[in-house]
C-alpha cells in the first residue's frame, strides 16, 4: 500500500509540474521538447515499481562504479610521486619568476650586472632576492616598490644588495 502511495504521490507533482511548465512555456518548438521530456518522467514513475520487482536491489546500485582496494605501498609511492612533481612545478615556477624578474628589471631600469633569485613555497613567491654589482648606480626603494607592487610583496620580502655578482643578466 506504501508503494502505491508513494507512485501516486510522485505521478501528481510530475503531473502538476508537467502543467505548471506548460502553462509558463511561450508557444514555439521548445514546448514540444518539455512535454517529450515530461512525458519519459512520467513514464519512468510508472515503471519504477516493476523495476523494483525485477531488480530488489535497485538498479542504482548496478551502475555503481567499484574503487579497488590500494595497498599502503601503492599509496606510498604515489604520495612520493606527487611530491616529486611537486618539487619539480616549485622549481620550474621559481626559474620562470627568476627569469620575469630580470626581464623586468632590465626593461625598467639601466641595470645590467645583477642576479635575481626568489624563494617559492607551494608555487607562492615568498620572497625576492637582487644581488647588484657594487658599481651599478640604482634606486633601491624605487626597484624594491615597483617588485612590490607588482607580486603583491611586503617591503621585507625583497631583498636588495650589493656584492660580486657571479653571472651577467644577459646570459
Amino acid at each position: 500500500m506504501e508503494t502505491i502511495r508513494a507512485i501516486m504521490l510522485n505521478l501528481i507533482a510530475i503531473v502538476f509540474l508537467t502543467t505548471l511548465l506548460d502553462l509558463l512555456l511561450p508557444e514555439g518548438s521548445m514546448r514540444g521538447y518539455v512535454k517529450m521530456t515530461m512525458g519519459f518522467f512520467v513514464v519512468l514513475t510508472l515503471l519504477q515499481p516493476v523495476m523494483q520487482m525485477i531488480h530488489p536491489e535497485g538498479m542504482l546500485q548496478q551502475w555503481q562504479m567499484t574503487v579497488p582496494a590500494v595497498s599502503e605501498g601503492v599509496m606510498a609511492v604515489q604520495g612520493n610521486l606527487y611530491e616529486e612533481q611537486q618539487r619539480k612545478m616549485d622549481q620550474l615556477y621559481q626559474e620562470k619568476l627568476e627569469e620575469q624578474i630580470t626581464s623586468l628589471l632590465l626593461l625598467s631600469t639601466e641595470l645590467e650586472q645583477f642576479a635575481v633569485e626568489c624563494d617559492v613555497a607551494e608555487q607562492c613567491l615568498q620572497q625576492i632576492r637582487i644581488r647588484i654589482a657594487a658599481e651599478e648606480p640604482a634606486d633601491y626603494s624605487r626597484i624594491a616598490q615597483a617588485l612590490g607592487g607588482y607580486y603583491g610583496l611586503a617591503s621585507d620580502q625583497i631583498l636588495i644588495t650589493t656584492g660580486e655578482v657571479e653571472h651577467h643578466a644577459l646570459e
